[in-house]
């Protein structure tokens, strides 16, 4: 997999301490799939905001969490979204998202990097309640590695930046080896029964059950994640043959 974009963008990415009002700005862009993130409607700033004025947006945009959508979709209205910086920030701080973001910038090269080469779009914004739990568990994991290597490498000479960026890309390429495995544990049908709820009376939460069984199916359909089974089969049996055949 090419990383470029994905270390082009975050090479001079750095943690951002916001305060409150950022915060709840970033919450309302993160909220707001059907607006566009038109921010104006909830702050009624109009022309006379520009960039450099003492305002939280401006402070968003200064940090390039956030950028200035093209064009006006009302007179004095302007909309802003997320910057990949912004989605990358959203993703390791955030303790909670809602799934449509993850469609709406579904072609940003973060998601394309992280995400988007393992599952389609389509089987995300699927997702029930746990496989989204996960999913949004992994995001924030790869987040986090890569933070700390953005931390790291700082004050590294070019050798020690060669050795963490090996280690880096390692982890990026397991940690979905790892979901995918997870993922195969969680959907048998024996671990589907197992983790769904009882009722009071002890009997199984049928529909709970067939919307992760429909999970599953859907799974099994994504071309993606099939190919990442296939190649992580096809490594299982290489490893598991170099461990046994020396017995």
């Amino acid at each position: 997999m090419d990383y470029s974009n994905y270390f082009e963008i975050l090479y001079d990415y750095k943690r951002k301490e916001i305060g409150t009002e950022e915060k709840s700005i970033l919450f309302k862009i993160i909220n707001n799939a059907d607006l566009s993130s038109q921010i104006g409607s909830y702050l009624k700033l109009r022309d006379k905001t520009q960039p450099g004025d003492n305002s939280s947006i401006s402070k968003l945009i200064g940090s390039k969490l956030l950028v200035e959508k093209k064009g006006l979709i009302l007179r004095g209205m302007r909309k802003y979204q997320l910057s990949s910086s912004g989605l990358f920030h959203v993703l390791s701080e955030t303790i909670s998202y809602p799934p449509h973001l993850l469609k709406k910038y579904s072609n940003d090269p973060i998601l394309l990097t992280l995400l988007y080469q393992y599952f389609e779009v389509d089987t995300i914004e699927s997702s029930t309640a746990r496989f989204y739990s996960i999913i949004t568990q992994y995001l924030k994991q790869c987040c986090r590695i890569t933070q700390n290597w953005l931390e790291d490498t700082q004050n590294s000479n070019e050798e020690h930046k060669n050795k963490l960026m090996n280690d880096l890309l390692f982890e990026l390429e397991l940690n979905p080896k790892l979901l995918a495995f997870r993922i195969l544990i969680m959907y048998s049908d024996s671990n589907i029964l197992s983790l769904t709820s009882k009722s009071k009376t002890g009997d199984t939460d049928v529909a709970y059950y067939e919307i992760e069984s429909q999970m599953k199916e859907i799974l099994s359909k994504d071309k993606k994640f099939i190919n990442l089974l296939q190649k992580i089969n096809t490594e299982f049996k290489e490893g598991y043959k170099e461990f046994t055949s020396s017995n």
